[in-house]
């Protein structure tokens, strides 16, 4: 339970920034709907891991199963590119697992696939969105 309960306030303390300087990083990163949707993303990990804090088992699976829903959603988007689709493809399918640990109330198991989730955002993000980025750096 120690380990939930420092994941949370790890978790909730590491997102602040994250919130605080939205409505600025928006305007440079990606469209609203884009935003929003990893702002969404964001804010289901933290509600995920404050239901945890509180072992609300029921609650975490509900919001991974958003999560999945929304990140599947974004996956068969036509509009977008392959490569994306298959990224929020990834992530659905690590919430999903998310939501069944949190059902079966599997502490040790939900804290790693937390991080098997973020993983998977942040593979993308570094593999496709920030690649032209890390070019102009170099």
């Amino acid at each position: 339970m120690r380990k939930i309960f420092a994941l949370a306030i790890l978790v909730a303390l590491g997102f602040t920034p994250v919130f605080a300087g939205s409505a600025m990083a928006q305007k440079k990163q990606a469209p609203k709907p884009v935003w929003g949707a990893m702002v969404g993303g964001l804010s289901d990990i933290q509600s995920i891991t404050a239901a945890l804090s509180v072992f609300d088992m029921k609650r975490a699976a509900t919001i991974a199963d958003t999560l999945a829903g929304r990140e599947t959603y974004i996956s068969n988007i036509a509009a977008l590119p392959e490569v994306v689709r298959k990224g929020h493809g990834k992530v659905a399918a690590e919430a999903k697992i998310l939501a069944d640990f949190a059902r079966s109330g599997e502490e040790d198991k939900i804290a790693r696939q937390i991080g098997a989730v973020l993983a998977a955002c942040s593979a993308c993000h570094y593999n496709v969105r920030d690649a032209q980025r890390r070019k102009k750096m170099e």
